[in-house]
Order: C-alpha cells, then structure tokens, then sequence
C-alpha cells in the first residue's frame, strides 16, 4: 500500500470515529465529538474577535472540562477590547438523569446550567448564576461535523428577555501547546 493510501485510509478511520453515534446508553451523546482543541471566532454585544477552547474528560471520563480564551480588540462596539477567559466542567447527574454544566469565568459569574441533548443539539439552561441574581442564561451548541461546531449564548437581565450576546463557531485545529 503505498504512503498516500495509508495516509487516506487513517483519516478516513479517525473521521469514521468521530462521526460515529454515541449508544443510546451513552449519557455523554454529542459531548463526545467536542473533544479536542478549537479555534473560533465570535461575534456579538461586544464586537468580533477570536478564541480558543480544549475540551477534555477527565477522572476516569466522569467529567468533560473546557478551557476557553478569546479575545475582542478595541473596536466600537467595545473600545477597551476584552480577553475573555473560562473553565467550565460537565458533569452527568445520575438522580436527574442529566447534564449540568457549571461555568466559571474571569468576570467573577458562576454559573451553572441543566443540558439537554437531542440529535446534534444540546441546549443548556440556566439553573443558578451567582453574583449575577436574577440573570438568566442560555447556550446552545450545534454540533455540525466532527470538525465544527456553533454556540450561541443568550443573557437576559432579572425580569428581561433572553437576547442574543454572542454567536461562535469553532473549528477543530492541532493542539500546538
């Protein structure tokens, strides 16, 4: 066989990997395909701008942890930029049968949200957001092809509606670190 052959034939294997359907049993569904590094860019309330995110299971796979960072340079919509940056854990909770995801960012908000995943979709609402009382939030992720995936994050202030905060779409890229 020659080298080009085998070359295809590893990534049509790694691709046929991860585009495969998770068991019905498997709590984690569409989670599993977003491990790995990302690269993004965002748009939003406060401009465009780019990121980065790794996801990660860990303990024994009973965990699925995200590292996110972006940054907005100056620009109207935010003239002093931001450099967003978050850890954020999943977890499986067994009595609901279902995902929570707590969020903890460089804002000093903790939030965390209950998931539910259906197809390629999960959609996670929020449940508590500490010292923002009242907040609400919401993300919805929609996972495209095992090399990219949208997020939308919508905010809504104590006694609003949720609205549109930012849009990201992220691409599977080498982890370079």
């Amino acid at each position: 066989m020659t080298r080009l052959a085998m070359c295809l034939l590893s990534a049509l294997c790694v691709g046929n990997a991860l585009a495969q359907t998770p068991s019905e049993n498997d709590p984690w569904g569409p989670l599993r395909s977003l491990e790995g590094h990302w690269e993004g860019a965002i748009s939003g309330k406060l401009g465009t701008g780019t990121g980065a995110r790794d996801y990660e299971f860990i303990l024994d796979g009973n965990f699925l942890t995200f590292r996110h960072d972006s940054v907005r340079e100056p620009q109207e919509k935010s003239p002093e930029g931001d450099h967003h940056r978050e850890l954020s854990v999943f977890s499986f909770d067994s009595e609901r049968q279902k995902i929570v995801l707590r969020s903890f960012n460089v804002e000093g908000f903790v939030l965390q949200y209950l998931c539910n995943a259906t197809g390629t979709k999960i959609t996670c609402e929020s449940e508590r957001v500490e010292s923002g009382p009242g907040f609400r939030a919401r993300v919805e992720i929609d996972v495209k092809s095992p090399y990219q995936f949208t997020e939308r994050f919508e905010l809504a202030e104590p006694g609003q509606d949720l609205e549109l905060y930012f849009t990201n779409r992220w691409t599977r890229a080498p982890k370079l670190r």
